[in-house]
């Protein structure tokens, strides 16, 4: 039987001696045990008791109870049966009461956790939480269900400096867990580096690993530069990274880069220090970077008009409000589509095609035509979850488009350009005024993209593509790895799982029936293709870094917002103090 009492301490002292301050302690008293802890006054005295009284099993005999009853409580001796249930009846609503005002605070913790998730995720200032979704959730709460139930939704702690601390617990735990996966798992990397709106230099890395039957993508870190942008700079970040989390460069099988000088220099570059730490490691120049390096080469005469274009054109409405109002008025005279510009920059991801649509002359039909279909080509490679495998193919798919194109030229068939086909028609113009300039950039085009991806051998991973189709034709595997091929190539159950899910997901599902076999595999599949992630982050980042927001440090919220990974909140709750003014 258990009895809850809130007794002075002085009481307690002089019938127990003076009692240790720690919570919990239990001391023998007559039949009884007695565990106690204490409420201090602010000088930290003890100023009262509370006690839960427990009866051992030998003061459960009835005769016990019985002398228990009379000479402690002597006052409830003769008290009837209905008494005793009626006080056991208060009893329980007491511990109701308790048990309800210790999880209001924890129910109150736990939904500030959720807000201050989704707060980082959608890359909002903190200080929203406070000013705007705390007073909107109370006032939805009053009108739909009552103004009782949207009280309790006051207890919320939502404040600036709350959902900070919220977020930089979230993103402590998810490194925590990621880290953890990456100490036992081989994983590849993509890192890029861009400047944010303070000018400062921040470098992001993304991870791709293996983990529970899928390969998973996930943000590593996001780090200041400080200084200059050498490759030294960024490999010793990388470098403390990875001793810091103790993670094993050994472990790394690829990174990804852009082109840039500080990345791929062969003696001082990142790469080149990474191959050092492991020279297995396997280097890939990002896909879209090189496509758009292909692209940009083009004979004098064409060049010349894409930048007449672009800059004498485009840029010049562009960048002058009141000719982009009178272009806008003309446009809207003349029943065009379309009544605005786009600027035309060298940027990462191509926006020629796009701005060469307004300009109808024969070569820039013909550009606009070309760099539409390349930007197809550009979009169809970026994305998560891509691997060398698909970007290999739509590349080569290209390429051999390319010959065809030559072709079709020379016999002067020109329906794979539908907008330079169209304005040669409807002024019935003959291809002879462009043909020669359209077969020299196509040339140029296809060895441009030759000489760009020179390491593209999608036939050696046909097994990769499909084991059961290909298993006699893998190259470059080592005699266990070609017995598990075979192996594999006459399971019928594994057939069907391949036909019925990713091949990525099927890879990472036979990691430990297939180790050999996978450990090639994931050579191929672990790689990032392109730098798309970080690209796609850096927006994240710049939603995130405002100038009304420049002294803020991002990484905490970058990773709340883009890991794939959920915060354990309920291991958070428990470490914190559930309190409404935390």
């Amino acid at each position: 039987m258990d009895k809850f009492v809130k007794r002075p301490a002085s009481s307690v002292t002089s019938e127990l001696g003076e009692p240790s301050k720690s919570s919990g302690k239990v001391r023998k008293y007559d039949d009884s045990y007695i565990k106690f802890g204490f409420i201090e006054n602010k000088d930290g005295k003890p100023k009262c008791v509370i006690c839960l009284q427990v009866l051992s099993n030998d003061a459960m005999k009835p005769s016990k109870l019985r002398r228990h009853l009379e000479t402690k409580h002597p006052d409830c001796a003769q008290k009837s049966k209905s008494f005793f249930e009626r006080k056991r009846e208060v009893y329980h609503q007491q511990q109701t009461t308790m048990t309800g005002f210790t999880t209001s605070p924890q129910k109150a913790q736990r939904a500030s956790y959720l807000t201050a998730q989704r707060i980082a995720r959608s890359k909002k200032p903190h200080t929203i939480g406070e000013e705007l979704v705390l007073p909107a959730a109370v006032e939805i709460c009053e009108v739909m269900i009552g103004k009782a139930a949207a009280n309790t939704l006051k207890c919320i702690p939502l404040s600036n400096d709350t959902v900070r601390r919220r977020i930089e617990d979230m993103s402590c735990d998810i490194k925590s867990q990621l880290v953890t996966r990456l100490q036992t798992c081989p994983f590849s990397i993509q890192l890029d580096e861009s400047t944010d709106v303070l000018n400062c230099l921040q470098l992001i890395v993304f991870v791709r690993y293996p983990w529970n039957g899928h390969f998973v993508e996930d943000f590593l870190f996001c780090k200041m530069v400080p200084g200059r942008t050498t490759g030294e700079q960024i490999f010793n970040i990388l470098d403390n990274f990875m001793t810091e989390t103790k993670l094993n460069w050994e472990n790394c099988v690829a990174v990804c880069t852009d082109g840039a000088a500080a990345m791929t220099g062969c003696k001082s570059g990142v790469v080149a220090r990474i191959k050092r730490m492991n020279p297995q490691i396997v280097a890939t120049h990002c896909m879209l970077h090189r496509e758009a390096l292909a692209s940009k080469d083009m004979a004098p005469d064409l060049h010349s008009v894409l930048s007449t274009v672009v800059h004498d054109v485009v840029n010049y409405v562009k960048s002058r409000p009141l000719q982009s109002r009178l272009f806008s008025q003309l446009c809207n005279e003349m029943g065009a589509g379309h009544d605005t510009l786009l600027f035309h920059s060298e940027v990462r991801w191509l926006s020629r095609g796009k701005v060469l649509q307004r300009v109808w002359v024969a070569q820039l039909a013909y550009l606009a035509d070309v760099f539409n279909i390349m930007n197809e080509l550009n979009l169809s490679m970026q994305g998560g979850y891509a691997s060398v495998l698909e970007v290999s193919d739509k590349i080569k798919d290209f390429r051999g488009k390319t010959e065809i194109w030559r072709m079709r030229v020379l016999n002067g068939i020109t329906d794979m350009f539908p907008q330079l086909t169209e304005f040669l028609d409807t002024n019935k113009l003959s291809v002879e005024l462009v043909r020669n300039q359209i077969y020299g950039h196509l040339t140029a085009l296809s060895e441009h993209f030759n000489s760009y991806f020179t390491d593209i051998d999608t036939d050696a991973w046909d097994w990769v593509w499909d084991p059961f189709v290909a298993s006699s034709s893998a190259r470059g595997l080592s005699a266990k790895a070609e017995e598990e091929l075979l192996e594999l190539s006459c399971d019928g159950s594994q057939r069907i799982r391949f036909r019925q899910c990713a091949h990525t997901d099927f890879w990472a599902s036979i990691k430990e029936e297939y180790p050999e076999l996978f450990a090639a595999a994931s050579k191929v599949l672990l790689p990032f293709p392109t730098t798309y992630l970080c690209e796609a982050s850096f927006s994240a980042l710049t939603a995130m870094k405002t100038k009304y927001r420049a002294r803020m440090h991002v990484e905490d919220d970058l990773r709340v917002c883009l890991s794939s990974i959920h915060p354990w909140i309920e291991k958070l709750c428990t470490g914190r103090q559930a309190h409404p003014s935390h």
